[in-house]
């Protein structure tokens, strides 16, 4: 009964997602940049693949931090700013299933986006592949396919956090704003914690508060930066399973945990 209560919050959400218009804008440009790398990659005169590869695998994540930053954020606000979330509240639903829904719908919304990208981004390496197929002897689709799994990823935890902002505060700039400060920070921290341990940061004048709250937020903050794949992929490192398995347990653990704080505190939270 849940999981039908569930299935169609989230059905609910995608279609609410498909209709905003945001979502064509930012699915066009995503493929202009991968229409643009067939151009592109023909002004290098060598490792084409490298810069096939990167530019598509940009123009995905790209589209998907704009699907999470102002789609995502609009359908969790739209809610509530136009008292929808009454309705939805008035049938037997619980406001924790109304947050593991809308969860589940924004997540298939990106999942169908970057499938139809990946799919997209294929077509334009595979063009690419052909015409200029002595350049591309390093290419490996299975990187590919894992860094754009890496991604994805990527979005289900940060749709958690967003969702996990959305709750306790009523304001979607606000929102925005701790999403993206977020997302900056996950992407940098990892960078921030190595260089401190260097010997030219030992050489810095840092007070012990200053280091002592790096030493807290690099356990608190999410490491984003784990599940950017992008050089190994257009270098065509290979990227152990066992690292995606790593990966993808603390995507799930972490976005887990956002989501029950988040239902902890929309419960509580006066509409």
């Amino acid at each position: 009964m849940m999981i039908r209560k569930l299935f169609a919050l989230a059905v609910l959400t995608f279609k609410e997602g498909v209709r905003d218009r945001a979502l064509f804008g930012i699915g066009l440009f995503s493929l202009f940049m991968m229409a643009g790398s067939i151009l592109v990659v023909s002004m290098f005169m060598r490792e084409l693949y490298k810069v096939t590869v990167d530019i598509n695998l940009s123009a995905i994540t790209f589209a998907g931090l704009l699907l999470s930053f102002f789609v995502s954020i609009n359908l969790m606000s739209k809610d509530i700013d136009r008292h929808t979330i009454y309705s939805v509240l008035s049938k037997p639903f619980s406001r924790s299933q109304y947050i593991w829904g809308k969860y589940l719908g924004i997540m298939l919304l990106i999942i169908t986006a970057m499938g139809i990208l990946t799919f997209c981004s294929t077509l334009a390496i595979w063009f690419t592949k052909s015409q200029y197929l002595l350049y591309f002897q390093g290419f490996s689709w299975m990187e590919f396919y894992k860094a754009v799994y890496a991604e994805l990823l990527m979005f289900f935890l940060l749709n958690a956090l967003i969702i996990f902002f959305s709750t306790i505060t009523t304001s979607s700039f606000i929102t925005l704003l701790f999403s993206i400060s977020t997302y900056v920070a996950g992407q940098t921290i990892e960078e921030v914690v190595l260089f401190l341990k260097t010997r030219h940061a030992a050489d810095m004048v840092m007070s012990r508060g200053i280091s002592n709250i790096i030493d807290i937020v690099q356990y608190i903050l999410p490491n984003l930066s784990v599940f950017d794949l992008k050089i190994q992929s257009a270098h065509a490192i290979t990227i152990s399973w066992d690292y995606l398995a790593a990966i993808t347990c603390y995507a799930i653990a972490y976005s887990i945990v956002l989501l029950i704080m988040a239902a902890l505190i929309f419960n509580k939270r006066e509409l």
